[in-house]
C-alpha cells in the first residue's frame, strides 16, 4: 500500500494534540523540531488509518482525530470543596489538627511551639476597633518567663518577691535600668508595676526604653495594678499571653508546645477563643458575633503549611471553657 500525503486538515489536528501533550515541555526554540515531528506522525497515522480500513472490510473510514485523541493521556479533575464561606480549603476538626501538630514534632531536635492564628471581622484602622487582651493558659505555654516588677512601697515589693519576681525595685531600680546597669534587661519578658510610680517611670523617661521593647506595664493586659503579687504570680506561671489583632486583623498566639498532651493544646485553644471573645469591640459598626470570627488555623514553629479549623467548634469549647471556669469559681470551695 503506498503511503499518501496527509491534508493540510489533518496535519493541523496532529500538529494540535502533539502540541497539547507536550505543552509546558517544549520551547520555542523547538517549534520547527515539533512540527517536523507532527507531520511524521501525521503520515504514520494516515497510513495505519488506512490499513484499518482494508483489513477492516471497506468499512468507514475512522477519524484520525478521535483516534489520537483517545491515545493521549487524559486530565485528571479533582472536585473541589466548597466550604460555607466560599472557600475551598479543608476544614478539620480542632482534635485532628491538633493531633496533626503534634505529628510535625517529627524529627526535630527542639520542642516546637504549637500557634494558632484567628482572623477577626473587625477594621484594625478604626481606633474603636482595636482588639487586644491578656490570657493565662491553663495549661502553660511551655516557656520560662523573667519579670520584673517596680512598686512604691517596700510592702508591694515584698509581695512582688514572694511571687517569684526575679527583680524588684523602686526608684533605684529604675536609675540602673535607665543608665544601662541592669544588665538582665534583654532577659526580661515582663514588666510589672503598681499604679503609684507610674509617674516616676515617665518622668525618667524610662517608658522610651521599655515601651519599643513591648514591656511597659498597661492595665489592659493586668501589668500595671495594684495586686502586684498576683500579676507576678500570672506571669511566672508561663501561661500568660498577650495579643493584638495586627494590621491584617489577625490575632496570633502561641497556645502550648508539641511535646504537651492534645488535651492540654485543645484546653489552651479554647481559653484563647474565650479571650479574642470576650474583647470583641461592642461599639458602632461593630461585627456581630457571627462575623467576628472568620477563620482560624494551626501551626507549628516549623511545619509545612498549617491546619484550618471550624470555628464554630472552637467558640462552643471556648464557651464551655467559661462555664466550667464559672462553676469553679462559683463551688463554695474555690
Amino acid at each position: 500500500m503506498a503511503l499518501q500525503k496527509p491534508s493540510s486538515l489533518e496535519r493541523g489536528k496532529h500538529l494540535f494534540l502533539l502540541l497539547l501533550s507536550t505543552r509546558g515541555k517544549t520551547s520555542n526554540a523547538s517549534i520547527s523540531t515539533t512540527f517536523r515531528a507532527a507531520f511524521s506522525s501525521s503520515l504514520f497515522s494516515t497510513a495505519a488509518t488506512e490499513k484499518a480500513r482494508e483489513e477492516g472490510g471497506g468499512g468507514e473510514k475512522e477519524d484520525v482525530f478521535h483516534l489520537l485523541a483517545g491515545k493521549l493521556p487524559q486530565p485528571m479533575y479533582r472536585a473541589a470543596v466548597v466550604n460555607d464561606d466560599g472557600t475551598t480549603t479543608p476544614i478539620s476538626d480542632v482534635r485532628s489538627a491538633v493531633r496533626w501538630a503534634k505529628e510535625a514534632q517529627g524529627g526535630k531536635k527542639f520542642d516546637q511551639t504549637v500557634e494558632m492564628s484567628i482572623r477577626l471581622g473587625v477594621n484594625p484602622k478604626r481606633s474603636d476597633m482595636i482588639v487586644r487582651g491578656t490570657c493565662n493558659l491553663p495549661n502553660g505555654t511551655g516557656k520560662k518567663f523573667y519579670v520584673l516588677a517596680f512598686a512604691e512601697n517596700e510592702e508591694d515589693r515584698e509581695m512582688a518577691r514572694q511571687a517569684g519576681a526575679d527583680a524588684v525595685g523602686g526608684e533605684e531600680l529604675i536609675e540602673q535600668v535607665k543608665s544601662g546597669k541592669f544588665e538582665d534587661l534583654n532577659k526580661v519578658n515582663v514588666c510589672v508595676a503598681t499604679p503609684g510610680i507610674v509617674p516616676k517611670l515617665k518622668s525618667s523617661g524610662l517608658a522610651r526604653t521599655l515601651g519599643p521593647k513591648g514591656l511597659m506595664p498597661n492595665p489592659k493586659v493586668g501589668t500595671l495594678t495594684a495586686e502586684v503579687g498576683k500579676a507576678v504570680r500570672d506571669a511566672k506561671s508561663g501561661g500568660r499571653v498577650e495579643y493584638r489583632a495586627e494590621k491584617n486583623s489577625i490575632v496570633h498566639a502561641g497556645i502550648g508546645k508539641t511535646s504537651f498532651e492534645e488535651d492540654a493544646i485543645v484546653e489552651n485553644a479554647s481559653c484563647l477563643m474565650a479571650s479574642v471573645l470576650q474583647n470583641r469591640p461592642k461599639g458602632k459598626g461593630a461585627p456581630a458575633i457571627s462575623n467576628y470570627i472568620k477563620r482560624v488555623y494551626l501551626s507549628t514553629t516549623m511545619s509545612e503549611g498549617s491546619r484550618r479549623i471550624d470555628p464554630k467548634e472552637l467558640m462552643k469549647l471556648a464557651e464551655e471553657y467559661n462555664q466550667r471556669n464559672t462553676s469553679m469559681s462559683s463551688s463554695p470551695g474555690a
